[in-house]
């Protein structure tokens, strides 16, 4: 049985994104390599995202992936080294 704090308020995954997008000392890229998709979409649909995201980028699609960043040793994807080049 999970107990709840009572004065404790749950926020949507939108409201979270919302709150975000209004700090105004929060701006960045996202950069992600799988699964990171929704949550960029979430942020743009939440409103204020141009306040909040400078940049959204993925790896998704390997090709094209690889004409950006090249090719990572072992012909990885998913990995540290993509990212450190994607960011």
């Amino acid at each position: 049985m999970i107990v709840q704090d009572p004065d404790r308020v749950v926020l949507s995954a939108a409201q979270k994104a919302r709150k975000i997008n209004q700090d105004n000392d929060l701006y960045g890229t996202f950069a992600e390599i799988g699964a990171g998709q929704e949550t960029v979409r979430q942020f743009f649909r939440a409103g204020g995202a141009s306040n909040t995201i400078a940049k959204a980028m993925s790896a998704y699609d390997k090709d094209f992936s690889n004409a950006i960043y090249g090719p990572e040793p072992g012909n990885r994807f998913v990995c540290e080294s993509r990212l450190m080049n994607m960011l």
